[in-house]
């Protein structure tokens, strides 16, 4: 008789900036533990478990808050040591910021890391001749991680700091009270799409990709308002562990 090794569910592990309020449960007993998310949590938040479909761990890389924007060495040794810290524990690793992008090179563990909705940039750029989109925080911040990337001259970067919700997200904005409102985002987050799309730079793009991990919890919007595939990092992550 063959005995059948009961299959667990597949687990998955967040790397988060250092940001006041931010879950760390990887050194807990059981990393896939800890506290339930505050009441007011916005469901749509990388930080908030039951967004995912799937058990959660998460480990906060030290010396990322703020550093990271400025594309710091320390910052970004600290996200390679929390992936190797997520590793032994989990199927797949991704990282709640775009900016942990910078650490690519510095990965190495076993299991698959997706640190960025841009480490998605390369299948966007390859399915369609048109240019790519991408939403992010700050135009100028993504153009400077990008500044190398062969693709650049395909790229139609554009910002959404400067409407009033987005502009809190580079804030202490965990501990504002009440909590930024999903509702604001979502609204400043479209206007931009639609008038990008009606006279900007997404007038003639194939695709778009969300870089902000708070982005893709409006992943369904941004795709009727602009009518184009879009990537992003929460998406691709949960298809991968079947959710």
């Amino acid at each position: 008789m063959v005995l059948m090794r009961k299959v667990e569910c597949p687990r998955l592990g967040v790397i988060n900036l250092d940001a006041f309020g931010y879950p760390n449960t990887i050194d807990l007993p059981d990393p896939f533990s800890g506290p339930p998310p505050e009441a007011d949590e916005p469901p749509g938040n990388f930080i908030n478990r039951s967004f995912w479909p799937v058990p959660v761990a998460y480990a906060i890389a030290p010396g990322t808050w703020g550093a990271l924007a400025e594309g710091k060495a320390g910052a970004i040794e600290s996200i390679a040591r929390a992936a190797e810290r997520l590793a032994p524990h989990c199927d797949l690793i991704v990282g709640n910021c775009g900016g942990m992008y910078y650490a690519r090179s510095l990965i190495k563990t076993t299991t698959p890391v997706l640190l960025s909705a841009i480490d998605l940039l390369p299948y966007a750029l390859e399915s369609t001749t048109l240019p790519v989109g991408i939403l992010s925080v700050s135009k100028n911040f993504t153009e400077k991680m990008l500044a190398d990337h062969p693709g650049l001259p395909r790229l139609r970067i554009v910002g959404v700091g400067h409407q009033p919700t987005w502009a809190d997200i580079t804030q202490d904005w965990y501990v504002r009270r009440p909590r930024m409102c999903p509702h604001d985002l979502r609204k400043e987050l479209l206007e931009v799409c639609l008038c990008e799309r009606e006279r900007g730079a997404f007038k003639d793009i194939g695709a778009v990709v969300l870089e902000c991990t708070a982005m893709p919890q409006f992943r369904k919007d941004v795709v009727a308002a602009l009518r184009l595939p879009t990537w992003d990092i929460a998406a691709f992550a949960k298809g991968l562990l079947g959710g």
